[in-house]
């Protein structure tokens, strides 16, 4: 019988599922249309303006939106103040980043305009959406991403198949479905009713920020350990090549999706059990079922990575497969890492979370620095897995000082040197067709029975 806990964790994960798998659904159908209208080095340029954007979004806000999310969890905190403090924080700081428009025009900066707009609406739209989540709109939330991606899809394909827009036509689609994200939310969150201008505090807002303000740090790394490798792509191989690595980051994202809906009921679940019960065994069992259906789920892509590949991209995307696995290997790490600095949310101890990601970030940069011009895209696949390995090894040691958490060593190595052998079959046995599915076949099966005992584990 599925225990409270549980439960709880699993309908979130429902409800979020509805909206992420439905807007997810919608960016994998437009990912194949959209590549049939841009060419690489069209795609791997809004890859690269997106990237830059998402890198900024904590820096310019001081990372405001994950402390209205924490604080709106808190059972006794005042709704109304944290969203009024944080909302209006956000809006100074984008005035203080519109100054910057001058600057980025008279340095002829490419779409210098989509940028700043870009920049500030994501802003708006990522404290709306954290503060809905912390107060307890699920539904609402979930619902947000479908409506969003529907608005990305409609203007995408008329700004980019119809009007051939190219790359300001994607990004025209990207500006216009966060302001509907914005409408949506205000207004069916009826979010004017937690806004009081008396509520405004000094003191309190400096509370805020003492929580936020690590995380800055934080964000922008681990965007950097994520994506620096965009930036030795294009300034070692091209923005044709950046355009290859775009479309090959698009299949984990698979896997990613899983692990967003995931997340998002894991971070109010992971508040409610510290404060509860830091010493219990929910920890561990979350954890070995999150790592176990990621290896089930990186199994299955990597059996129909070719096929997915055939349908999913124009011809001439199609050698993207072959850095595919190593990014798979670095979701699931990221993922993990990821899980991994939810406790230091739930636990407020944010500096933690700074100094494990500057590990992962110095890596990620060598390995970047020294793999993409020995081995190409393929190196900087790797240099991705490695660092974020190393700072998933390291947040489990340190989070240690919060929370008992027991990981299922043998199955997970195991887990790991099957998906790597996978990896080398697809490489190596290329050619060898119905014995190449075969074999990966009875690995994916192997990875289901030496995994299906903690997805069940969790319902104990």
């Amino acid at each position: 019988m599925v225990n409270a806990k549980a439960k709880k964790l699993i309908n979130n994960i429902g409800i979020f599922a509805i909206g992420n798998l439905g807007s997810k659904l919608i960016s994998f159908i437009l990912i194949p249309i959209f590549t049939r209208y841009m060419s690489s080095a069209e795609f791997g340029q809004v890859d690269l303006i997106t990237t830059t954007i998402n890198m900024l979004l904590p820096v310019v806000a001081l990372s405001i939106a994950d402390a209205v999310f924490r604080f709106a969890m808190d059972r006794k905190s005042d709704k109304v103040a944290v969203f009024t403090n944080g909302l209006t924080f956000a809006i100074l700081m984008i005035f203080i980043a519109g100054l910057a428009y001058p600057i980025l025009f008279a340095l002829n900066i490419n779409y210098a305009k989509y940028i700043l707009i870009y920049l500030c609406v994501g802003l708006i739209q990522s404290l709306l959406q954290n503060f809905v989540r912390g107060v307890g709109y699920v539904k609402l939330f979930a619902l947000n991403g479908l409506i969003s991606s529907l608005s990305l899809a409609g203007i995408g394909l008329i700004r980019i198949v119809l009007q051939h827009g190219g790359v300001s036509g994607y990004l025209d689609a990207l500006i216009i479905s966060n302001v509907a994200s914005i409408i949506f939310l205000g207004v069916f969150g009826k979010i004017w009713t937690f806004y009081s201008i008396i509520t405004l505090n000094k003191s309190f807002l400096m509370l805020m920020l003492r929580y936020s303000i690590p995380l800055i740090p934080n964000a922008f790394l681990w965007f950097f350990t994520n994506d620096a490798s965009r930036f030795f792509i294009v300034g070692i191989l091209g923005l044709t090549a950046n355009g290859l690595y775009a479309v090959a980051t698009k299949i984990p994202t698979i896997i990613n999706v899983f692990y967003t809906v995931f997340s998002q009921a894991w971070q109010i679940s992971a508040v409610e059990e510290y404060e509860e019960n830091r010493h219990g065994h929910f920890f561990s069992d979350v954890f070995n079922a999150n790592a176990g259906l990621s290896f089930v789920l990186i199994g299955g892509i990597i059996v129909c990575l070719k096929p997915i590949m055939h349908v999913f991209v124009a011809a001439s995307y199609f050698s993207a497969w072959e850095v595919v696995p190593a990014l798979l290997l670095a979701s699931l790490f990221s993922n993990l890492s990821g899980f991994l600095g939810t406790i230091y949310l739930a636990t407020k101890q944010t500096i933690g979370i700074m100094k494990t990601t500057v590990l992962g970030m110095i890596l990620n940069v060598i390995l970047n620095f020294v793999l993409i011009p020995l081995f190409g895209l393929q190196g900087a696949g790797i240099g991705a897995a490695v660092g974020f390995a190393v700072v998933a090894l390291v947040r489990l040691r340190d989070i240690k000082r919060f929370i008992t958490l027991k990981v299922a060593w043998v199955p997970l190595v195991t887990s790991l040197v099957l998906l790597i052998a996978m990896t080398m079959m697809q490489l190596v046995l290329a050619d060898t067709g119905l014995f190449l599915y075969l074999s990966l076949a009875v690995s994916e099966f192997i990875l289901i029975i030496i995994n299906m005992h903690f997805l069940l584990r969790v319902k104990r």
